[in-house]
């Protein structure tokens, strides 16, 4: 299924730091002070995903504008449904990565659907459903990597921790449960993300992101997502380094696992698209831990992200390739 619109969960600009969280926030910046300090002048590789419609018959078309480099390619699963074989026989001939989002949801983006609350999904009723995908993903033979119940820290989904009757508390073990079939059924190949929202929303101390860490034996990955959908409106035009460096600095006070941005992308709307992409290109020197990046290539009503559109986002978005791993030398 294609992922949530973006419009109706649009930030309203800036993300503001919350009341109180001081000092997980020092903590958090002492961390990233530290890594910094480690690193290296080398980077490491990362990783270059993309979200399509339809990717199965699009991602042709993608590589035709900007040559090879995607190494992974996005989808979303509904519990229930499974990844789209013409997809893994896609990945296969690619040898592309799989990153697959589960949704425990009856497919609709509603907070509102007490069948698929975390209460729900902890006493294990969804177990047979994801335990059916994991062994399909196992069978593909491809690296998969699973985000399942994302961006937890919102109000829009069925797993969110100020909805449906859940909490933090709630979801920490409805992800849990989900983790353990995951990797129960899914074999070696297949590793679990944990990516909460930029920000949270509402920014609140009992929404606040670190509140809904799994713990570290429970993610084989973490990361973010998040978006600028250009100055229009209340909103206002975010950076890359605005959208990411305050969660990528509380991420990785929780865990030092590989850290991926799960989605991200932008719109042209109030500023330059072309260099917005090439600053998301540089992001590592500031993020040495930084080991993924799935691009939202779509247009839809909250905007046009296709990384497509013109000829200077083309070529920003080679940029953002220029990175990958399994890049040879002069490619």
């Amino acid at each position: 299924m294609s992922p949530p619109l973006l419009h109706t969960h649009a930030p309203s600009g800036v993300p503001r730091r919350r009341a109180g969280a001081g000092r997980r926030i020092l903590v958090a910046t002492a961390v990233a002070a530290a890594t910094l300090a480690v690193a290296g002048s080398a980077q490491a590789c990362i990783e270059v995903g993309v979200y399509r419609d339809r990717p199965q018959s699009s991602i042709g078309q993608l590589d035709a504008s900007l040559g090879a480099g995607v190494s992974v390619i996005s989808t979303y699963v509904t519990v229930g449904r499974q990844v789209d074989p013409a997809l893994i026989a896609t990945a296969r001939r690619r040898k592309s990565k799989l990153l697959v989002t589960l949704m425990v949801d009856n497919g609709r983006d509603r907070p509102t659907q007490a069948a698929f609350s975390d209460t729900r999904i902890a006493a294990g009723r969804y177990d047979r459903p994801i335990g059916a995908l994991a062994r399909q993903l196992k069978s593909s033979g491809l690296t998969v990597i699973v985000r399942p119940l994302p961006e937890p820290n919102t109000p829009w989904y069925a797993w969110s921790g100020t909805v449906n009757g859940n909490s933090a508390g709630s979801y920490i073990r409805a992800f849990r449960r989900v983790r353990k079939v995951l990797k129960r059924n899914g074999g070696a190949r297949l590793k679990v993300m944990w990516a909460p929202y930029f920000r949270s929303v509402p920014d609140t101390d009992d929404n606040a992101l670190d509140r809904y860490f799994p713990g570290n034996a429970n993610v084989d990955l973490v990361g973010t997502s998040g978006y600028n959908f250009g100055a229009a409106g209340e909103l206002n035009w975010l950076s890359p380094i605005e959208v990411f460096q305050d969660p990528y600095i509380q991420i990785q006070a929780l865990s030092r696992k590989p850290f991926w941005i799960a989605e991200t992308g932008t719109t042209a709307r109030g500023g330059n698209k072309s260099a917005w992409l090439r600053s998301l290109a540089r992001l590592q020197r500031s993020m040495p831990r930084l080991r993924g990046v799935v691009l939202y290539d779509v247009r839809e009503p909250a905007g046009d992200f296709r990384i497509t559109s013109t000829k200077p986002v083309r070529a920003a978005a080679k940029a953002v390739l220029a990175a990958r791993c399994g890049k040879k030398r002069g490619a």
